[in-house]
């Protein structure tokens, strides 16, 4: 009943256009620009009538355009002239969407206000997503209760979900759980980079604080044959550090393996490391629980098949917790600084004008793009902008924050740039840069000063972060706008369809915001067009991509014959 309901809205075109009209004018209000984005309250009360009934589909596009119309809806008349926080809280809720009810103080305080019959279905429906971690009771929402239910069973799991739909917060619960009694136990957390272990043993410290038993052992380094191993521990390590291990400890094995940034498989010699100590760890122990975690991924059914698993639970969501607008954003005039900007909506709708804009400024070149739009768009919010290097990040850097000079350094600022001092050297670029708000943050960067920039970055200090390919590996750090210009990752390869997606999730930060926008500058220049592409992405293992698409040269290497290319020679030498 209720889903033809929901067909029946999802097919009025009335629907639509007031949808179009009230996300436009809400655009507008962010933005500032244009023309013909003009909602007024009738919209939003007939939109937010529409969402309670699309927030209770089965359907994906009903659920995501349910969530934006009702934001949207509620950010731009609030409650002046009727309780649209009551009505967000109540499409909410039907979304199983709980921690977003926590990001405005009137919707979080809306519940004593409710009609009977909804604060009881409210009532109903958190009791169903409530769960105790550490002592303490939270609400999860729809696709972290199915991901902990399936945990706590102990299965297999393979799952591709968005960087907002909060995964690491129900793993790490669940890893605090498996330590309530004293038994021994072993966990290998599988990351791809150095700056993902600082995060997750990070996140796991503060987990386990408060908690009565006695903890584990949280391992980031190699455990050499010298050194006994730990009775209760997790190792956070990359698979490099993974394999060390493996090496100096033969009975060195897990009971719990979880592989963060699974996709990574497909990446050359060391996508066929990953495999290696997979394998390794799971011929150790054959009755090891494992799970491969990722951003969209369409076909989950590999993981399973690559290491003989016939028992794994895969499931995805394309649910995010916070909402996602593609702004394509186009220099009409570079000697004026004029821009033009349309939306793609959620990166699959036509374009449509938001925008003219005048910055006042020359944004002729790659780097005056990638200075001056987001000191103008992003003004007064958090703001990521993607370089292509660790030199250009540098570059936009300290040009940025030449451009906010005027901002009086606080307390906070000035000891993180006196550890970047002591961390590097007094002429390194990070020092004035962060006196004024803005870091950059790329792999060479000193893990204490780096894990410092991130905490600056989470707590409001830096408002600006020009990063490189490191952030796309797992590193959560989102914001309210995050900028690109033709990205790249390594040298002049365009950023893969996968990467792009991983990026672009992070626009936008749960209980902090209800949306965020990722801007495409000059787009029509980018070597690949990721919206025209799909979503998720199809992953093959590196091993059965060198061995289907570069035999010969595989061949070439086995013989012992030189190669034409060194880099693809270490892949083949791995292989």
């Amino acid at each position: 009943m209720i889903q033809e309901l929901a067909d029946k809205v999802w097919d009025n075109r009335g629907f639509h256009d007031a949808a179009h009209r009230i996300e436009l004018a809400w655009l507008t209000k962010e933005i500032g620009g244009i023309e013909d984005g003009h909602a007024d309250i009738t919209d939003a009360t007939r939109l937010m009538r529409s969402a309670a009934i699309l927030a209770c589909s089965e359907t994906a596009d009903h659920r995501r355009a349910a969530f934006r119309v009702a934001t949207c809806a509620y950010d731009l008349f609030g409650t002046g002239q009727l309780p649209l926080d009551q009505a967000l809280r109540m499409v909410l809720t039907r979304l199983g969407n709980f921690p977003s009810i926590g990001t405005r103080g009137d919707v979080a305080a809306a519940r004593v206000r409710l009609p009977l019959v909804l604060a009881a279905e409210e009532i109903a429906s958190a009791d169903a997503h409530e769960v105790t971690i550490n002592g303490q009771t939270v609400l999860l929402t729809d696709f972290q209760q199915r991901l902990w239910l399936n945990l706590m069973q102990s299965r297999r799991i393979a799952l591709a979900a968005p960087t907002s739909a909060g995964k690491s917060f129900v793993l790490q619960g669940y890893l605090s759980a498996l330590f309530n009694n004293e038994q021994p136990k072993s966990i290998v957390y599988i990351v791809p980079t150095r700056a993902l272990i600082a995060q997750v043993a990070e996140d796991l410290t503060i987990q386990f604080r408060g908690v009565e038993q006695d903890i584990p052992d949280i391992v980031t380094v190699p455990v050499d044959a010298e050194t006994s191993l730990a009775v209760r521990a997790i190792y956070v390590m990359t698979q490099e550090r993974v394999q060390l291990a493996l090496g100096a400890h033969p009975d060195f094995s897990a009971s719990v393996i979880i592989v963060d940034e699974a996709h990574s498989i497909a990446d050359g010699s060391r996508g066929v490391l990953l495999q290696w100590v997979i394998d390794d760890l799971l011929i150790r122990n054959p009755a090891s629980q494992i799970l491969f975690a990722s951003p969209a991924i369409r076909n989950l059914d590999i993981f399973g098949r690559l290491f003989g698993l016939t028992d794994v639970v895969e499931f995805s969501s394309i649910e995010p917790t916070v909402a996602q607008n593609f702004l394509v954003t186009t220099v009409e005039s570079a000697t004026k600084g004029k821009l033009v900007i349309h939306t793609a909506g959620d990166g699959s709708r036509a374009l449509r004008q938001v925008a003219t804009l005048q910055l006042g400024r020359t944004v002729a070149s790659r780097t005056e793009k990638l200075v001056h739009i987001p000191a103008v768009l992003g003004r007064g919010h958090s703001n990521i902008i993607y370089a292509n290097g660790a030199a250009e990040a540098e570059s936009v850097a300290l040009q940025l924050a030449e451009l906010m000079s005027d901002r009086e350094p606080t307390e906070a600022r000035l000891a993180l740039s006196d550890l970047a001092k002591e961390a590097v050297h007094a002429s390194y670029a990070l020092v004035e840069c962060v006196k004024h708000g803005v870091a950059f943050h790329y792999s060479n960067i000193p893990t204490q000063l780096r894990r410092a920039i991130e905490a600056a970055v989470s707590s409001g200090e830096v408002d600006h972060l020009v990063c490189t390919s490191t952030l796309l590996q797992g590193v959560n750090l989102p914001a309210k706008n995050i900028f690109m210009f033709a990205p790249e990752k390594g040298r002049t390869r365009a950023l893969e369809s996968t990467d792009f997606w991983n990026l672009a999730g992070r626009a936008g930060r749960l209980k902090r915001e209800f949306q965020g926008n990722i801007f495409l500058i000059d787009y029509d220049k980018w070597k690949k067009k990721p919206l025209d592409g799909p979503k998720d992405s199809v992953v093959t293992p590196a091993i059965e991509s060198s061995l289907n698409e570069h035999h010969d040269q595989l061949m070439t290497v086995i013989s012992g014959a030189p190669t034409t290319s060194r880099s693809d020679e270490t892949d083949l030498e791995t292989i």
